[in-house]
């Protein structure tokens, strides 16, 4: 199946499965999200067809001290229709290709603990636990 880059137009194929992965937010604020962060460089690839995405990878460059030019994977899902046939495994190996035309120095994503199959996957094409993530909201501050 043919990997897609994601135009603004694309936003209602690729809202459901994105839904899937963002549950805690609603329609419009996902619709919104989204905008502003293609705005903000954000791009979105997909497999899929003109009613749905099978499978997404969201992902935006950053630069850091310590990884330099990074390709950083905001989004992986995969429908819960369509697990099992490869899809999420076929757009991180579209990432790697992509990272390494346009000279990224390293890719990275975060993933929560509660998602083990992914794991799976994330090691099985190569990525290695480089680190725990810390965070917290501002308004808990």
């Amino acid at each position: 199946m043919e990997i897609r880059i994601a135009q603004l137009k694309d936003i209602e194929v690729l809202i459901p499965t994105l839904l899937e992965l963002r549950p805690n937010l609603d329609l419009t604020t996902l619709k919104q999200k989204f905008i502003n962060q293609l705005e903000e460089g954000y791009q979105i690839v997909f497999i899929g067809n003109d009613k749905l995405a099978f499978a997404i990878a969201g992902f935006r460059t950053l630069n850091f001290f310590f990884s330099g030019k990074t390709l950083y994977i905001d989004d992986l899902i995969t429908n819960s229709n369509h697990k099992r046939n490869g899809y999420a495994g076929q757009l991180l190996d579209w990432i790697k290709d992509y990272a390494k035309e346009n000279k990224y120095d390293h890719v990275s994503l975060d993933s929560g603990f509660q998602r083990k199959d992914a794991y799976r996957l994330y090691l099985n094409k190569g990525f290695e636990v480089e680190s725990l993530h810390f965070g917290r909201k501002v308004e808990g501050f």
